[in-house]
């Protein structure tokens, strides 16, 4: 599958160089990282939000609350390796789902920082977060701040989907 990727958001920590990775095939994270907006690029040349996009969101949330529970126990068993690519996995979705929810897609992973700061809906100092999380995906500290943003995001986004219905 990655081949699949657009070769722009093939970068770290999203897509590591070596090939020693431990498989770890209790991921729940069905998706590779950015795998929506490279699908996108590649076969629709576009750079809208997917069609579907409500849907893929709702099983991203989903997939992150499974995704959870084994992250806790290899957090608990202090197993970082077995941890690194499922948090991954689930903040390149958060990603994806807060710009969705701000109707927009990245067309790449240059100045992702930059572009968060655009967005007008956001969990608060996401900035700072979103930087811990880039540098040390697979540490505890980093499962606690994205656990809170995926329930800080699945209420913001909930909330806009009520308010843009009326």
């Amino acid at each position: 599958m990655p081949n699949m990727i657009h070769e722009d958001f093939i970068v770290s920590p999203f897509y590591l160089n070596n090939t020693d990775e431990q498989q770890n095939d209790e991921i729940k994270i069905t998706n590779k990282p950015f795998y929506y907006e490279s699908k996108q690029i590649k076969d629709h040349k576009s750079v809208n939000v997917p069609s579907e996009s409500d849907e893929i969101i709702i099983q991203m949330f989903k997939e992150w609350k499974e995704e959870e529970g084994y992250l806790t126990t290899y957090f608990k068993q202090r197993n970082r390796k077995l941890a690194y690519e499922p948090m991954v996995r689930g903040l390149a979705n958060f990603i994806s789902i807060l710009t969705w929810t701000n109707n927009r897609m990245l067309s790449n992973l240059n100045n992702l920082q930059i572009e968060l700061e655009k967005l007008l809906i956001k969990p608060i100092n996401l900035d700072e977060r979103i930087g811990f999380l880039l540098k040390q995906p697979d540490h505890y500290h980093s499962f606690i701040q994205l656990s809170g943003l995926y329930t800080e995001l699945e209420k913001l986004y909930y909330k806009q989907k009520i308010t843009s219905s009326k």
